[in-house]
């Protein structure tokens, strides 16, 4: 097989899996992730596909994702599950009702990734086609309507997508060939197309190719190129696009201040990346201390957090960030109001400090104000704000250590 088909990428002797899914190498019915494994010799360590095995006779889930105010679990099985505000119909479980514990959606199978807007939630299936459920208001489901919908639909302008990321009000998509699409919103140029049009329907974004991976802001888009380079366009009045301005831009330029990237992640108003070497880098807003630099001052280039080494996986929410580590601990920064640092506090961090209630992680993700983390047991774990059941533990009070969601 060759390595395009694989979407490998290589740095420092190490090959890293920066793209979620290969749908090249999945079985339909079976939805996989990837893990970074420390080696013996606990250097950086090696990428290698991870299946989330059945407990207990229950199907384990395989990856998660969050929204402004809800949790979607991808189960092995490829259906989706999700949970908590659904005013917009965002759960695809074709109702309007707030849900405390995980539902199923509708209008999807056979799903091998999960994503996120503000108020939309997306699912990539393993033929390589996107389908969106929830606010639509912008055109982000990219079905060519402006309806929202509460049952999952299929995007138009897209295949052969291999991952997919939410802003706020946009969607974007990976093709298999490195080129990056997007429908939605588009009024600060986050499409990347040239324009401030918004698109019903997906069109490619301009000045990126070679893209492995993909992340959205709340009105900027982040790419990954093979290189370990870093693009991003759209909003940058907090310097979130790292080209050392503070200048919208409506095509992708390149970031400045980091290279051998492996991952990439977008807040509202800040970007992350993970390097090849584990650390974790940022800009844009900082005023809660989400780039974890033990600054509350912003940045427009990339910046070294301190206090994580080791990571393999980053996440972000609205105003904080989180962290994966190779042995299996979560850690954080940034905002903690509602406890979304799971530290058992509700104070604001600016380097990172470990969470509780959750070891054993093997994937993060992170909604506006809670996080979100996937147990190597296939068992979802949350904390933060849970005013809408985003926690996914059947109550609405808000978690300042992580909490074990209930299985659907």
């Amino acid at each position: 097989m060759s390595n395009t088909k694989r979407n490998f990428m290589r740095f420092a002797g190490i090959t890293a899996v920066v793209s979620i899914v290969d749908k090249f190498l999945l079985h339909p019915a079976l939805a996989q992730t990837w893990q970074k494994v420390a080696n013996p010799s606990g250097a950086s360590g090696t990428w290698q596909k991870l299946t989330v095995a059945s407990t207990t006779n229950t199907i384990g889930m395989a990856s998660v994702a969050g929204g402004n105010a809800h949790t979607v679990a991808l189960r092995s099985d490829g259906l989706v599950f999700a949970c908590g505000y659904n005013g917009l119909g965002q759960l695809g479980d074709n109702s309007t009702v707030i849900k405390s514990t995980f539902v199923q959606a509708l209008g999807i199978s056979n799903a091998v990734a999960i994503a996120s807007g503000s108020f939309h939630t997306l699912a990539l299936r393993s033929d390589g086609l996107v389908f969106a459920s929830g606010n639509n208001a912008a055109g982000q489901l990219g079905n060519n309507t402006t309806a929202a919908k509460s049952t999952f639909v299929q995007a138009l302008g897209i295949s052969n997508a291999v991952a997919i990321a939410g802003g706020s009000s946009h969607t974007l998509a990976l093709r298999s060939d490195g080129l990056v699409f997007a429908s939605g919103y588009n009024v600060n140029g986050q499409l990347g197309d040239n324009t401030t049009v918004n698109k019903l329907t997906f069109v490619q974004a301009l000045g990126i190719s070679n893209a492995v991976a993909i992340a959205g802001g709340y009105y900027h888009t982040v790419a990954l190129r093979s290189d370990g380079l870093v693009f991003a366009c759209g909003y940058n009045g907090l310097g979130q696009l790292g080209d050392n301005t503070s200048a919208a831009k409506s095509t992708f330029v390149q970031a400045l201040g980091i290279s051998n990237a492996v991952a990439i992640a977008g807040g509202s108003f800040h970007t992350l990346a993970l390097r090849s070497d584990g650390l974790v880098f940022g800009s844009g807003n900082n005023a809660t201390g989400q780039l974890g630099d033990n600054t509350t001052v912003n940045k427009s280039t990339f910046v070294q957090a301190l206090g994580i080494s080791n990571a393999v996986a980053i996440a972000s929410g609205y105003y904080h960030t989180i962290a994966l580590r190779s042995d299996g601990l979560v850690f954080g920064s940034g905002n903690n109001v509602s406890g979304q640092l799971g530290d058992n506090s509700t104070v604001i961090k600016s380097t990172f400090v470990q969470a509780l209630g959750i070891s054993n992680a093997v994937a993060i993700a992170s909604g506006g104000t809670h996080a979100i983390a996937l147990r190597s047991d296939g068992l979802v774990f949350t904390s933060g704000s849970n005013t809408n059941g985003q926690l996914g533990d059947n109550t609405i009070v808000n978690k300042s250590t992580f909490v074990q969601a209930l299985r659907p």
